[in-house]
């Protein structure tokens, strides 16, 4: 049986591999064996990810990274296979959601696309019992009253598409009968035609219920659509949005503290919003915090935690996060690190970074062909690994 982060503690499931490197002789070439044996000994996966996630840049560890990532997907896949054989209902998927969120990400969202499609096949045309008043209702899923599942259907595809103008004609009954995630589409609906004070209305009817919601109106306040505009209300909103858990929420929150926008500047705040945001596998948090952490940091340790959520922010593509980690090894006076920055703006070029273009030529005349060819495979291979 293998497990995801239930009751996982990072300090227990490494002590045997700390134990092990501090026996180590010094000076010796390292064998990173018995570390790894440790990992694929204890049952869950959620280790190996931190171990990807903590030696990701470290060429020494190529084999063992390769070792690592290799259990870790062929665990994902045992799970994928194990739920495969589960009803798919919305238990199921907050079971895989609370395990396996962090290690195997791809693998939940693939059942939840499953769930998804399977609903809109089979959402129930006849209503359900009302609410008690002392009930609330349940954010994601349908309350539905005398609503027929093809009005929801339309409603909700035609939202997700950004079709707005149909879906607010295909939402308005079901978000009158009471269904939330047809009122929150409601809300972002006429946001999106500019007819802001009926987002706001639709949003302040939910905002007790959806943290979606809280972050729609913290959005109106923070740039006046609909409302005066009022950084302190924005960040309010923004406040009460991230505490219910929503990740955009926690992100703005942390921004505001970063800046001292709404709310006096505080940057332990900051990187603890950014943190949470980043777990909730918000990208631009990722970035942010690995930000802060390179660029303020003298504890190596964090400046060595910056550089890995850079990395997890690369591997999703934020363009942003390659060219810091290009700008941070071009700093490095070793000929291997200018080759790293030198493949880093490469692929922050590809990722959309025009800046990366002229650093990438200033740099390349100090770069020799076998060390940018060995760097490129060093830096395809972290940015792989997570694939």
């Amino acid at each position: 049986m293998l497990y995801g982060c239930a009751g996982h503690k990072l300090k227990d499931n490494f002590a045997q591999l700390n134990d092990w490197n501090e026996n180590s002789s010094e000076g010796a070439a390292v064998n990173y064996d018995g570390e790894v044996a440790a990992l694929f000994s204890q049952p869950n996966i959620d280790p190996l990810t931190d171990y990807l996630n903590q030696h990701i840049a470290d060429e020494n560890r190529s084999e063992s990274i390769w070792q690592v990532s290799k259990e870790k997907k062929a665990r994902c896949q045992q799970i994928a296979d194990k739920y495969a054989t589960r009803p798919l209902t919305q238990e199921s998927l907050n079971l895989y959601q609370a395990g396996y969120s962090y290690s195997c990400p791809k693998d939940v969202e693939k059942f939840a696309l499953s769930l998804a499609e399977t609903n809109k096949k089979t959402l129930p045309t006849s209503p359900v019992k009302s609410l008690q008043s002392d009930e609330k209702p349940e954010w994601d899923k349908a309350i539905i009253s005398d609503v027929n599942k093809e009005q929801l259907n339309d409603c909700y595809l035609l939202t997700t598409i950004s079709n707005f103008r149909e879906a607010k004609q295909a939402c308005l009954s079901p978000a009158n009968n009471g269904d939330m995630r047809s009122r929150i589409n409601m809300a972002i609906i006429h946001k999106a035609l500019e007819e802001y004070s009926q987002a706001l209305e639709w949003a302040k009817k939910i905002e007790h219920d959806s943290p979606q919601a809280r972050y729609l109106i913290g959005e109106l306040y923070a740039s006046g659509l609909g409302v005066t505009q009022d950084n302190d209300a924005a960040f309010n909103w923004f406040e009460k949005a991230a505490q219910g858990g929503y990740a955009e929420a926690q992100y703005m929150t942390a921004w505001a503290y970063e800046v001292g926008v709404g709310v006096q500047q505080n940057i332990k705040q900051a990187i603890r919003w950014y943190q949470l945001a980043a777990s909730n596998n918000n990208i631009p948090a990722k970035h942010s915090l690995g930000a802060l952490l390179v660029q303020q940091s003298k504890n190596p340790l964090d400046v060595e935690k910056g550089q890995n959520w850079l990395i997890q922010a690369a591997q999703a593509g934020y363009a942003d996060s390659a060219l810091l980690m290009g700008k941070l090894l071009q700093q490095n006076i070793l000929t291997e690190d200018k080759a790293k920055a030198l493949v880093w703006y490469e692929v922050a070029q590809q990722q959309g970074a025009s800046e990366a273009v002229k650093l990438a030529d200033m740099l390349r005349s100090q770069v020799k062909p076998d060390a940018l060819n060995s760097a490129r495979q060093q830096i395809h291979r972290i940015l792989e690994v997570q694939s």
